[in-house]
């Protein structure tokens, strides 16, 4: 049997390992080794955390709305507790977990949700409290309904709403229905009418929204608020267009 013989040769902080077979050399790197010791040691014992949720999207009142938080790195070997609160709203599921869906109902007084999230289990240096907000946008609300009035009048009910709006930054939008009698294009001259009031009164252009409503027996008027984010208002006219008869025209006679 042929044997192989090896030598161990000492050469500063390095052992080589020669074989005697002419099969070649391994080396090994002490100081490697203590170092990647070292760093395995010193490895950060806090992780990183990310809280997302809808980004920058407006929710509507009554969405659900999921939020998660990313755990990335730290102590391994650690079981995480999680604890959720939120600023309205309530936790449909989830507590406890890395993921909850809010219910937003009610939500939309505050015009947002604040979830709040608090994390143990890490070393006391580790963050332990992160937080994500959430826009919400409640329901368009009639403020104002109101018949044909005078133009004085009118102008009051225009400025109560346009005065209501300080600092806020909701849209208007305005509904008229003409009446089974009223003449043809009455919606449609009213509402260049009191969208000039309300310009007037100081709230740009860009957030009224003007909508023809069809017709109703008698004239009628609609004021709404409409949140950022929310659905425009609907029309709920009582009498159909094609039940609508207008008085004949008679023509002009020719000289």
């Amino acid at each position: 049997m042929k044997k192989t013989a090896f030598f161990l040769i000492p050469f500063l902080s390095s052992i080589f390992v020669v074989a005697a077979n002419g099969q070649g050399t391994e080396k090994k790197d002490l100081e490697v080794k203590k170092a990647e010791a070292a760093a395995n040691a010193t490895a950060a014992p806090c992780p990183r955390f990310e809280l997302r949720g809808v980004g920058n999207r407006i929710v509507r009142e009554g969405e659900q709305i999921g939020i998660s938080v990313a755990v990335n790195g730290g102590d391994t070997s650690v079981t995480p507790t999680f604890v959720w609160s939120t600023s309205a709203g309530i936790i449909a599921s989830g507590q406890g977990t890395r993921n909850i869906s809010i219910d937003s109902n009610g939500a939309a007084i505050d015009r947002q949700i604040t979830a709040s999230l608090w994390v143990s289990g890490y070393p006391a240096e580790c963050a332990s409290q992160f937080s994500e907000t959430v826009k919400v946008a409640g329901p368009a609300r009639k403020v104002d309904e109101f018949t044909e009035l005078t133009p004085e009048k009118e102008s009051w009910h225009v400025k109560d709403l346009t005065d209501s709006l300080y600092g806020v930054n909701d849209n208007i939008f305005v509904i008229v229905y003409a009446g089974r009698n009223s003449p043809r294009g009455y919606a449609t001259v009213a509402l260049k009418r009191i969208k000039a009031q309300i310009v007037a009164n100081g709230v740009t252009s860009d957030r009224i929204g003007i909508i023809d409503g069809g017709f109703r027996e008698e004239p009628a008027y609609e004021l709404w608020v409409v949140p950022v984010g929310a659905d425009m208002p609907k029309a709920t006219p009582t009498i159909k267009a094609k039940d609508i008869i207008y008085p004949k025209t008679t023509p002009a006679k020719k000289p």
